[in-house]
């Protein structure tokens, strides 16, 4: 339902930009509203409260608070008092200890408290329930019917708690809440050991939306070592689609800005400047960024996707930059524009470009990065070449996989010292070793030695004796041609083992 014409909503809307923090706050307290924040929460509490007045064409509430817009002086005059058809906080009883000031979020706004503030006790070693009652009152029922973006919540804090400071939303690790007795199915834990990652817990769907109903909610907690406090409050929830829309139309980052900023670090003597590559693609999402959106607080050019940051955040919000981790606020996000214009100038096929200290940035191939430079001539791989197995060291392998070589063990005194070195054939993806290259330095004398190397005569241990038939009761060995038993220089070798027929 659109407001009547008669409340002029749009004249006191612009009327609150127009105040001081001080004036904000003796408003938001004669609203019973919540008053800590920065300036532009306060305003959009104020401007919230305004529009709901209007909606509900209650034309005295609109008056009351269009007077304390336009005349902030009034406010020293004694207060009117309250409607009756709003929930003010003194209809509350008491809580025992402060009551929690939550932190503010640009995904909804806190517009006033559906129940009062309940202590959850300690219980260390037990479990305990607390129960409350929801009515809603007529005006609200109707809302929540016909606004959808208007969501009942559940908020929760633990100590410490002051008048001060604001807390994050917090519940009892073991918990479980219930509404008219079903139970609400969302993450109460948010990320571990990230505080101020969880959310309030959305309980518009369970309930009984009519006026005067009594909704009934139980919330069983175990195991605690510390007070919490639990309240429902009504609040009006705020878009994705709603807050890059506020991003686009609020303050940017221009490209002349950015381009300064570039010719300003290449300046500076203690720093070489370098072209550097830009990603288009959202660090999140890995897709091309759609809105380029980065933080005031960081000092780097890689944007990331707007939508997809907040997407990210509404779920678990940790407000960490996604390229630099530092800690970011919406307030602090803008658009871009430099790159943004980068985006509009490419296709979709291209994922990064280069950009120069100077500011001017040029395509990179949509195969990839461009071609390794290659090396000079004088690089230590071209010197060197790779060969083949030497021919005796070939042969010597074929002969063993045969199997036409006897590997037996000779007598200490016998064995010789090879003459030809063993050369592995060059592993494939290894670097090759030294054995398997020539030097191109070496004279060409050299290099036929070591290509033709001269074969060397054959260990006696290496070849296989012949016996012939028993002759006396003992076996006779048959000579070789290469005279195996002959003489040997130094003692002769064991005398074998003949095996009795």
């Amino acid at each position: 339902m659109a407001p009547h014409p008669a409340f002029e909503t749009n004249i006191v809307e612009q009327k609150v930009k127009t105040l001081v923090n001080a004036q904000l706050k003796s408003i938001l307290k004669k609203e019973n509203l919540l008053v800590s924040g920065l300036k532009a929460a306060m305003q959009r509490r104020i401007v919230d409260q305004l529009y709901l007045h209007a909606n509900n064409q209650d034309l005295d509430r609109f008056n009351r608070l269009k007077g304390f817009i336009q005349n902030p002086e009034s406010m020293n005059s004694p207060a009117a008092p309250h409607p009756s058809n709003q929930i003010p906080h003194s209809n509350f009883p008491p809580v025992a200890g402060p009551r929690p000031m939550f932190k503010d979020s640009p995904f909804y706004t806190i517009l006033q408290h559906l129940t009062p503030v309940q202590e959850c006790k300690v219980r260390e070693a037990t479990r305990d329930t607390i129960e409350s009652k929801i009515i809603l009152t007529p005006d609200v029922a109707d809302k929540l019917v016909s606004e959808p973006n208007l969501r009942v919540m559940i908020f929760c804090a633990s100590e410490p708690i002051s008048h001060f400071s604001k807390v994050d939303v917090a519940f009892p690790h073991q918990v479980e809440i219930k509404v008219n007795l079903d139970e609400v199915k969302a993450n109460l834990r948010g990320l571990k050991n990230r505080a101020g990652s969880t959310r309030p817990a959305d309980i518009t769907n369970l309930l009984r939306k009519r006026a005067h109903y009594e909704n009934s909610m139980t919330l069983t907690y175990a195991l605690t070592h510390k007070k919490f406090y639990s309240v429902v409050n009504l609040v009006r929830q705020h878009s994705v689609e709603e807050l890059v829309a506020k991003l686009k139309s609020g303050k940017t980052i221009s490209k002349d800005q950015v381009i300064r900023e570039m010719v300003s670090k290449a300046q500076d003597s203690d720093v070489q400047a370098i072209g550097s590559i830009i990603s288009l693609k959202c660090p999140l999402s890995t897709l091309r960024i759609d809105v380029p959106c980065r933080s005031t607080v960081c000092t780097h050019n890689q944007c990331f996707d707007a939508s997809s940051f907040l997407q990210l955040q509404e779920q678990a919000p940790t407000w960490t930059c996604p390229v630099c981790n530092k800690t970011v606020s919406f307030e602090a996000l803008e658009i871009d524009l430099y790159v943004d214009d980068i985006l509009k100038s490419t296709p979709k096929s291209i994922d990064q470009v280069t950009v120069e200290p100077d500011g001017k940035w040029s395509r990179i191939s949509e195969h990839g990065a461009p071609p390794r430079p290659r090396h000079d001539s004088s690089s230590d791989d071209e010197d060197l070449v790779e060969i083949k197995d030497p021919p005796r060291v070939t042969a010597v392998k074929n002969e063993m996989a045969n199997g036409s070589i006897s590997m037996r063990t000779p007598p200490t005194s016998s064995r010789e010292q090879s003459t030809t070195s063993s050369v592995p054939p060059p592993s494939i993806g290894t670097k090759r070793s030294v054995s398997a290259v020539i030097d191109l330095t070496s004279d060409d004398d050299e290099e036929e030695n070591r290509r033709h190397p001269k074969k060397p005569a054959t260990p006696a241990y290496l070849t296989t004796p012949t016996y012939s038939s028993p002759a006396n009761g003992r076996a006779q060995p048959v000579g070789n041609s290469l005279g195996s038993f002959g003489p040997y220089s130094g003692n002769p070798p064991a005398k074998p083992n003949y095996i009795q027929r």
